[in-house]
């Protein structure tokens, strides 16, 4: 396995933790929002799949994500309660622990955008998730995604 030194310079940023100049951790930035958004939607698979919590699965990484995946990351963990209840609201005859886990990963995402993120336009949060889902999911899932967070929007961005 490769040290962090041997790969390509342009993929990794060296930083210092915290207040301790001795201490650094290697971050890999991202080159856009929809790659940041990915690695969260990968992260919050992962976690399901370990049940695991989302500090002990981010000590376990060997490289630090970059700002954006954590904070959307740890955001969307943090209020993992209120998001559930939006979406169980809105799937109506849609049992979410049926859902296919990454359709339910870019669901939190959608929704913790939509909640906690007014300076993203809902036109974009709609689109990337129905692009995450068509990438990342089933033939039917953009579709259900869009609907989904569609109807939220109207709920939760109603002056928009």
């Amino acid at each position: 396995m490769p040290k962090p030194e041997d790969e390509p310079a342009h993929e990794r940023v060296r930083i210092p933790a915290g207040d301790e100049e001795e201490t650094e951790d290697w971050i890999v930035p991202i080159a856009s929002r929809r790659e940041g958004r990915e690695r969260v939607i990968s992260l919050l698979y992962e976690m399901e799949i370990k049940n695991s919590s989302a500090d002990t699965l981010l000590n376990e990484l060997t490289l630090t994500p970059d700002p954006f995946v954590t904070s959307r990351f740890l955001g969307i963990a943090e209020n993992k309660a209120r998001l559930d209840t939006e979406i169980k609201r809105l799937s109506q005859d849609w049992d979410p622990s049926r859902m296919p886990l990454l359709d339910y990963a870019v669901l939190q995402l959608g929704m913790y955008e939509l909640i906690f993120c007014p300076e993203i336009p809902t036109g974009v949060i709609l689109s990337e998730a129905v692009e995450l889902a068509q990438k990342f999911s089933t033939e039917s899932s953009g579709k259900f995604i869009n609907g989904l967070l569609s109807a939220a929007a109207r709920l939760l961005r109603s002056s928009e």
